[in-house]
């Protein structure tokens, strides 16, 4: 349960992740077919190479789409918790953080 104040609670899917995802990989898929058709009639290594290229852009949509989103998750997850220790005033500065972020900054580029 929530206070009236506070953000909705973030609620992450891996089903709608997989689903967005893979469904952009097939969009481009559905396009790419018939341009693959039509040129790979006029010639089988234009074709082959337009196959490749479509490949690539299937790769390149998935990884957009899935990064985006849990990008989106992350940030809304980052904001919850900043929300809910902006709301607390009561904790120990002894104490650690009970939600320590997932960050590795080390690593940040």
């Amino acid at each position: 349960m929530t206070s009236p104040g506070a953000p909705p609670p973030v609620r992450f899917s891996f089903a709608k992740l997989v689903l967005f995802s893979l469904g952009a990989g097939v969009v481009v898929l559905v396009v790419a077919v018939p341009v693959i058709l039509l040129i790979a009639a006029w010639s089988p290594v234009a074709g082959l190479i337009v196959a490749l290229a479509a490949v690539v852009a299937m790769i390149a949509a998935i990884g957009t789409v899935s990064t985006r989103m849990v990008a989106t998750a992350e940030r809304e997850i980052l904001a919850a918790r900043a929300a809910e220790s902006a709301t607390n005033t009561d904790t120990d500065p002894d104490r650690p953080n009970p939600h320590p972020t997932d960050r590795n900054r080390s690593t940040d580029g």
